[in-house]
């Protein structure tokens, strides 16, 4: 079976802006470093900061727009080959003779008539939804939220969002559309190889999942793009999302995760955006979830998952809005951007944003999770992993001896036999997870006081729960589960 994560599908093309002085520059003017012919840069800023890593994330046949002298995006280019590492910078520049890099250009031809900066950045509508992207999240742009050029910015990405902004601004003042654009072909979810790997094995080892069950987790949430673990208390969903989460990334990033715990405060604003107060007022602001997408939409090699905990005890439809549509698998791309109610920059959901929510089955006061939103969602039940093998070589390792263990998981599997079959208040969703046993004793505990305490503390205070009505039936669980050894 492939590997989560492995690069298995072709490259979607990528687009990029240089920001370039051609005037007064005669390499930039003609010869072999000419506009159009080829980029060329240092490694390494004067400062010795790494501002031109961009270098090496150009690909044969991405596009390159030139935005020249300061004043327009003058001129288009294709990707000849990958950057040469090996370049020193050009004679007569400022970085003669350093380390630099260099990506060969060709099928260069100039805009006609060019895109002026102010058609885009001073003009109506697109000044708004670009000041709004650069708010929203996005990085690595090639202006700021001042709307003005950022320096030093010498080579970056332009997402489908930005690329779709400018071609409009194009469309608007010179009556057609920017070369290669607009993109036709979906972002997609493409994983390069990265250093330092995780694989499904990495988070099986720490993980009471059988392989199957944890492969078959993850074949649904590549194909389906939203899942939702669900299961009782302690049964480990939040430490298990994270592990898929790496693994299904294929590396161990956890600044390509995104973590919310919804509430019944919680709202449009905090998850999508609206406006929010500030010092001196209100301001329009992304919410958490839309930030996280624009970071996504400028990386589209990479895979980025967002996980909601206690995704049932929110008001979904008012929390999502507008992405109960464009959370879907199948509208993953630019051609379903909409303007959100909290802005006018058309947004999707990037084909690279994968969603897990974490349902807890045993919490009473929570609604029935809406139809619409259980359409968009696959859902996996987790159960107790008391019976597998790393659940044992967990507590082995916690020196908890082999007699207690065993006592240990025939106790918790009878009681929580017990709770599934009461059908008539519990069931399966409200059995006893094995995490309430995965800490470890105390400074000095004996294992067997380590059990008695959990007991007491944590597992005697949720049966109470479960049978307030019949404390007959959870005194005689207090004693069989104290009972000694």
């Amino acid at each position: 079976m492939a590997q989560f994560g492995d690069d298995s599908a072709p490259r979607a093309r990528r687009f990029w802006m240089e920001e370039t002085i051609v005037s007064g520059r005669a390499d930039r003017q003609e010869g072999e470093h000419a506009l159009g012919r080829a980029l060329w840069s240092p490694q390494l800023s004067k400062d010795g900061k790494n501002i031109y890593a961009n270098m090496l994330e150009v690909q044969p046949e991405d596009v390159v727009f030139h935005l020249t002298d300061n004043e327009a995006i003058s001129d288009v280019s294709i990707v000849c080959e990958a950057a040469d590492s090996h370049f020193t910078g050009v004679v007569g520049s400022d970085w003669e003779h350093q380390a630099a890099y260099r990506v060969a250009l060709k099928d260069h031809q100039k805009l006609d008539p060019p895109l002026e900066r102010s058609a885009f950045l001073e003009t109506e509508p697109f000044s708004t939804e670009l000041r709004e992207l650069a708010e929203s999240g996005a990085r690595g742009l090639f202006y700021n939220s001042r709307r003005g050029l950022n320096q030093g910015a010498y080579l970056t990405e332009i997402t489908p969002t930005l690329l779709s902004i400018l071609n409009r601004s194009y469309e608007a003042s010179c009556r057609k559309s920017l070369p290669y654009a607009p993109v036709n072909e979906a972002t997609q979810s493409v994983t390069e190889a990265v250093v330092t790997a995780y694989t499904l094995e990495d988070a099986l080892k720490s993980l009471f999942l059988e392989r199957s069950q944890a492969e078959e987790i993850l074949r649904i949430w590549t194909s389906k793009k939203n899942v939702i673990l669900q299961g009782p208390p302690g049964v480990g969903k939040s430490f298990a999302a994270q592990k898929l989460a790496f693994a299904l990334m294929g590396t161990e990033d956890r600044s390509r995760l995104g973590f919310v715990q919804f509430h019944q405060s919680y709202s449009y604003e905090d998850f999508v955006g609206g406006f929010r107060p500030t010092a001196t007022g209100f301001e329009l602001r992304p919410g958490k979830f839309v930030e996280f997408c624009r970071q996504a939409e400028a990386d589209p090699t990479h895979i980025y998952v967002f996980i909601i905990d206690e995704i049932n005890r929110g008001n979904l439809s008012k929390i999502l809005g507008e992405l109960m549509l464009l959370i879907e698998g199948d509208k993953r791309d630019k051609n379903w951007a909409i303007s959100l109610s909290s802005g006018k920059v058309p947004f999707h959901v990037p084909a690279n944003v994968y969603v897990m929510g974490l349902m807890n089955t045993a919490d009473r006061s929570l609604a029935v999770v809406d139809y619409a939103l259980r359409r968009r969602f696959a859902f996996v039940d987790i159960k107790p992993g008391l019976d597998t093998s790393s659940f044992k070589k967990h507590l082995e390792d916690a020196k908890i001896g082999d007699q207690l263990i065993s006592e240990l998981v025939r106790r918790i599997t009878a009681l929580n036999a017990e709770i599934v079959g009461d059908t008539t208040n519990l069931g399966a969703g409200f059995a006893i997870g094995h995490s309430f046993f995965c800490a470890k004793p105390l400074a000095n505990e004996q294992d067997s006081d380590w059990y008695m305490r959990i007991i007491r503390t944590e597992i005697l205070p949720l049966l109470n729960e479960y049978w307030f009505d019949n404390q007959t039936k959870v005194a005689s669980w207090r004693d069989q589960l104290l009972a000694p050894m």
